[in-house]
């Protein structure tokens, strides 16, 4: 289990800077683009690329933000719980959103797999979008990992009292 757990970090690691890599290209493809058009050549297909990028950007990141904390969580309710109250609830959140991402991923994996036996490429650039569509499910899948692993270092037997 130590293996995947390891593995699982390295990958959300990667993921966060194959992430900001997205946003630096985003920003540069839109301000050559931008300077394209003020000179009446815009960039062809950029706005395809940004969007595909923002989408990446986005899943790329989601397990390392969980796994440092980093998403906006919904304090007000819940200093109002007692610890016990707070504990039963991080647990319940934490099984609940790593079911509902293992699905995400399983039912992105079988979107991908009909996107590619359908053809189904991006409007100007021709481009494969369930190569995109895959990206996001393996996302998904590192973050319910992560989301996992996070629910049995708080609560797994070893922190049982």
């Amino acid at each position: 289990m130590n293996t995947l757990w390891k593995a699982t970090g390295f990958l959300s690691r990667a993921m966060k800077m194959g992430g900001a890599a997205c946003l630096v290209i985003m920003s540069g493809l839109t301000c050559v683009d931008v300077v394209g058009r003020f000179f009446k050549h815009p960039l062809f297909g950029s706005v395809e690329l940004v969007g595909f990028m923002g989408v990446l950007a986005v899943a790329l990141s989601l397990p390392f933000t969980h796994a440092t904390n980093g998403h906006i969580g919904v304090e007000l309710l819940m200093r109002r719980c007692s610890s016990r109250t707070q504990k039963i609830m991080e647990a319940i959140t934490g099984l609940l959103g790593f079911v509902l991402f293992a699905v995400v991923a399983w039912r992105m994996g079988v979107h991908a797999l009909q996107l590619k036996r359908a053809g189904e490429v991006s409007i100007n650039l021709q481009l494969p979008e369930y190569i995109v569509v895959w990206g996001v499910a393996v996302c998904c899948f590192v973050l319910a990992v992560t989301i996992l692993k996070g629910v049995i270092d708080r609560f797994g037997p070893s922190r049982v009292q």
